[in-house]
């Protein structure tokens, strides 16, 4: 498993769409592989709980850390929301995709949005599934879209700077084999900050405006991490997210957003980056500090 693999960089496969002719929406027939490490799982369990889905689509959530086997859904991680996979006879991630493709030789990636009735593979992307169930809630559902007409066209702006401003370069610094790239990179994720706190500090609410959308749901689980894990992990040291007064405050709003902080496990995260077998680490030690607001993933500033 290559780097791009733990950051989603390479092209995902699966581009079904639920609710099409093939996939109609369906109570009890679809689920959901996550991680708690992967933020990018994490923005379908978010939007999953913001739209009210719960109770209509399962969800297992895959062991912390991942080996060269591929995420553990058999030791799964324990909580009220992560449910026995519908598969009983398949415990690692890459054997699902098999089920669904037996030639299948890509990476096997979460999330992924799975068909019960088919045992197919709906959908891998990310981007792709958060739409998809704000539309089935949208249309099936007393649910206020997150991706509203109005705003479509900036809503899709910010999620495209977010992804090629600082979610790549994240990872890219992260990864990063020599001092230009890692420090190309490094300076990319922390003006992006900048910029990214400026704009909170004139809409004082959300990204977009003043109502919550996709392009929350897209900042939200890197936000969270970067104190916890890149930080130290990727050597983006140059400032903590508390030093962004208003991405501090922002984070804070979504932190009282149950389908938000609900969502995170900062010591997942950790354990699931530090100790995973493909990272900087080498899966040897999970750091103890810095000490994070559990539902933000904020540092803490300590006074001595």
């Amino acid at each position: 498993m290559s780097a791009n693999e733990m950051c989603h960089v390479e092209t995902t496969t699966f581009h079904n769409e639920l609710g099409s002719e093939d996939y109609p929406f369906e109570k009890d027939r679809y689920w959901l592989f996550t991680s708690k490490v992967c933020p990018f799982a994490h923005r379908t369990e978010i939007t999953r709980a913001l739209t009210g889905l719960t109770d209509d689509i399962g969800l297992t959530i895959a062991g912390a850390v991942q080996t060269k086997k591929g995420w553990d859904l058999g030791g799964r991680y324990e909580s009220a929301d992560s449910a026995a996979s519908p598969v009983a006879s398949i415990d690692r991630l890459p054997d699902l995709y098999k089920l669904a493709t037996p030639d299948y030789l890509g990476r096997a990636s979460v999330p992924v949005l799975f068909d019960t009735k088919t045992n197919t593979i709906v959908n891998n992307e990310s981007s792709e599934i958060i739409h998809q169930l704000d539309q089935i809630a949208t249309q099936h559902f007393e649910h206020e879209t997150l991706y509203p007409k109005n705003k479509q066209t900036l809503i899709d702006a910010l999620i495209t700077e977010l992804a090629d401003e600082l979610i790549t370069p994240i990872y890219r610094a992260g990864f990063a084999k020599d001092q230009q790239s890692y420090q190309s990179y490094f300076e990319k994720v922390f003006a992006c900050l900048t910029k990214l706190d400026k704009r909170l500090g004139e809409t004082n609410a959300y990204i977009a405006g003043d109502n919550l959308t996709l392009a929350d749901v897209h900042a939200y689980p890197h936000i969270a991490r970067f104190d916890a894990a890149y930080h130290s992990l990727y050597r983006l040291n140059k400032h903590f997210i508390r030093d962004y007064p208003n991405i501090t405050d922002y984070m804070a709003r979504l932190g009282e957003i149950s389908a938000f902080c609900g969502t995170l496990d900062i010591q997942a995260v950790k354990d699931g980056y530090f100790l995973a077998w493909n990272q900087p680490t080498e899966g040897k030690f999970a750091p103890l500090g810095p000490e994070v607001n559990p539902l933000s993933g904020v540092a803490i500033t300590v006074e001595i």
